[in-house]
């Protein structure tokens, strides 16, 4: 059910440069919520009229809470990260069709891919391949130390392959290179990604040609969420802009979407 409530402020912390995690406590479907879902978010400002799309790395039915962490694009998101605790947003949510643990078997070995902000889905994903009994590992890469987040949460769920362009910390190079490196990505039965779209297409370029089942979370702008301004279409097949990221997705079948 689709919901749209004030949500108060409890919570804002600088993860890492110009990186935020905020939580947020407020009634909503959170029995709806799935890896890879996301939600809309009104600044409390009338200056701003549209809504920013937004991940939901975390959420917990008990508390009431639900968790997101983006980063400063922009006077909006800028805008965001100096609300203080107490501080009420309007949030339109959860939206999207996220991440199906129905197709994966407990035990598999599994793999998520991610960069930059594509890592608040997979936080909460690689959490709920744990809990099935899945044996995770993550590749996350970053453009230098300063900009690393997440690895607890990561390192949580299983095992953690990280690489900055520069060599800052872990393996020196991008994602693609780092799993280039290593010897045993073919025993995956699920590989799961979020990122840029560089990043995406490096992992259907890995991965299209062996058995592993290829899940993609899409970046697409979006402008409404909820597939009336089309804004964020892309192609399934042929060429054709015929599925909206925000509706029938943002998680597509990386053996269909064409990127």
């Amino acid at each position: 059910m689709l919901t749209k409530n004030d949500f108060q402020i409890i919570e804002q912390q600088e993860l890492a440069h110009d990186i935020y995690r905020v939580i947020l406590h407020g009634e909503f479907n959170y029995a709806g919520v799935k890896p890879g879902c996301f939600v809309m978010l009104k600044l409390p400002d009338e200056a701003y009229q549209l809504r920013r799309p937004l991940a939901i790395a975390a959420c917990d039915s008990v508390q009431k809470t639900i968790t997101l962490i983006y980063r400063i694009v922009g006077d909006g998101m800028r805008l965001l990260s100096k609300l203080a605790p107490g501080t009420i947003v309007n949030i339109l949510g959860p939206l999207g069709n996220g991440f199906s643990l129905e197709n994966v078997d407990v035990g598999a070995e599994v793999l998520l891919v991610g960069g930059g902000t594509g890592l608040p889905p997979l936080m909460m994903l690689a959490q709920a391949l744990k809990e099935k009994g899945c044996s995770v590992s993550t590749a996350v890469g970053f453009r230098t130390a300063s900009m690393i987040f997440g690895e607890t949460e990561f390192e949580r769920s299983g095992q953690l392959l990280l690489a900055t362009d520069d060599g800052s910390r872990g393996f020196k190079g991008n994602v693609g290179e780092l799993l280039a490196a290593q010897t045993t990505v073919s025993k995956y039965t699920n590989v799961y990604a979020c990122g840029p779209e560089g990043l995406l297409k490096m992992v259907q370029t890995r991965f299209v040609p062996t058995k592993t089942a290829i899940y993609l979370s899409l970046e697409g702008r979006m402008a409404c969420g909820v597939g009336a301004c089309e804004a964020c279409v892309v192609s399934t097949g042929e060429g054709t802009l015929n599925k909206r990221v925000c509706v029938e997705g943002p998680v597509f079948n990386g053996r269909e979407v064409m990127l």
